[in-house]
């Protein structure tokens, strides 16, 4: 027996525009369109591999530090420009540690952290 991961999800008060930051930065289509809209409960990203995220609307803020979060790594770009376009798109800079470690630690809008990577060619 074995499991497969279905999808990834994000509790968020307003699913749309997270869904829409994180489109923005992954590049994903909207998947299942029908429910993807401002005031949606939830909605859904594909990536370009069949990886889904789902953003679904919970009544309650972020309160605490995620326990998992996603770290990314540049394919046609180089880590500080990413994180630099994550920043203008609306994310916010939590630990940069890429003087140190070689990633940066950020939050989309809602408070939800990722990494950026530096790259294999980095």
């Amino acid at each position: 027996m074995s499991l497969r991961l279905s999808h990834t999800t994000f509790d968020s008060l307003d699913p749309f525009p997270t869904a829409e930051f994180w489109r923005e930065l992954l590049g994903w289509e909207i998947h299942e369109p029908e429910c993807y809209r401002p005031g949606s409960e939830e909605c859904y990203l594909r990536g370009p591999r069949g990886e889904v995220l789902l953003f679904l609307r919970v009544p309650d803020a972020k309160k605490v530090k995620n326990r998992a979060h996603l770290d990314l790594v540049p394919e046609n770009s180089t880590r500080d420009a990413e994180v630099e376009r994550a920043l203008e798109l609306g994310a916010r800079l939590v630990d940069d540690r890429r003087g140190d470690l070689s990633w940066a630690v950020l939050a989309d809008p809602e408070g939800n952290e990722f990494c950026v990577l530096s790259g294999p060619g980095a």
